[in-house]
């Protein structure tokens, strides 16, 4: 195929879904060039070949988070992927766009979005102010270096990506997801806002539950980096009058994690198990190890790295 001209006619396979018939995949030919989007590609789709096809799209400029789906199995905003894009990263013609995971489809691309709102209404997602404020007696005030590190958790648009491409949200109910907490963090944070105490109680146990994949990082189409407001929201740990079993056993596992790169320069993982969830605690999967051959890897016992006087250094913060 040649994109001399900036042009080519693509396949674009849609993976749809209806409640009477379940799923099935359908094909479209269509001519694009360097400008089209994917939203401009599905509404041609829709107007020209087949208007039953279903899917979201608004503001067709990645502001208002309609138009997430898969395509090539990637977590993207439709009207800010481009398809020839796609076509030379694949190196293909074929691309297939499916709704996104987690989520339960309710009609081709189209996705209930319903726990996914809740999650992030859970966080009481806008600034409670003080009582003067209120009365109009008083004025808020926000530092430059507040806004600047609020600004980038207040960039997100609700699209949903990083909690279709989130193992936790999946494995774990009680996690309220990467968009939440991004959300979540950016009033707790907030010096102008009032409920920190309640906020805390909403979002530390939650917060302690991720497992850092790094996905919602990798898939943001606004550079929000939940996994950033987690870290930091976790962090409030240390002023937290209530403390959830999740938590204290996410603070057993960060001290742990500490005194084994203090002790050998390295993450010595048994250890750090051991340590965390205490050896009652362990049994059952040490017994697992055992029966599967893999026990003498947890007790192989390492070595310190070379200088490891200069990493106790650095985690000293001399």
């Amino acid at each position: 195929m040649s994109l001399q001209n900036e042009e080519a006619e693509v396949i674009i396979k849609v993976k749809r879904f209806s409640p009477e018939k379940g799923n099935w995949w359908q094909e479209y030919k269509l001519k694009v060039d360097r400008f089209t989007q994917f939203t401009e590609a599905l509404r041609r789709i829709k107007t020209e070949q087949d208007p039953t096809l279903a899917y979201r799209a608004a503001c067709h400029m990645a502001v208002c988070g309609s138009c997430g789906m898969k395509i090539n199995g990637e977590p993207r905003l439709a009207c800010k992927t481009l398809v020839l894009d796609m076509v030379k990263k694949y190196e293909s013609n074929v691309i297939t766009i499916e709704p996104m995971d987690y989520f339960r489809p309710i009609k081709d691309l189209i996705v209930d979005l319903d726990d996914f709102y809740q999650k992030m209404y859970k966080v009481k997602p806008r600034l409670y102010p003080n009582e003067q404020v209120l009365k109009g007696e008083a004025e808020h005030r926000l530092k430059p270096e507040d806004q600047r590190m609020l600004w980038k958790f207040a960039q997100c648009i609700w699209c949903g990506l990083c909690v279709s491409s989130c193992p936790s949200v999946r494995n774990d109910p009680e996690f309220l997801g990467p968009a939440a907490h991004a959300k979540g963090f950016r009033f707790l944070a907030d010096p102008r806002d009032t409920i920190t105490e309640e906020r805390e109680k909403i979002l530390l146990d939650s917060a302690w539950r991720c497992t850092y994949c790094y996905m919602c990082y990798n898939v943001c189409p606004r550079d929000v980096e939940p996994v950033t407001a987690i870290k930091k929201t976790r962090a409030y740990t240390k002023i937290a009058k209530v403390k959830t079993p999740v938590i204290e056993t996410g603070e057993k596992h960060t001290e742990a994690v500490f005194n084994s790169i203090f002790e050998s320069g390295k993450i010595e993982e048994a250890k750090v198990y051991l340590s965390t969830y205490g050896l009652i605690g362990s049994l059952r999967d040490m017994i697992f190890l055992l029966q599967s051959g893999k026990l003498k890897y947890a007790l192989v016992k390492e070595k310190p790295v070379e200088n490891i006087t200069e990493v106790r250094r650095i985690l000293r913060g001399e």
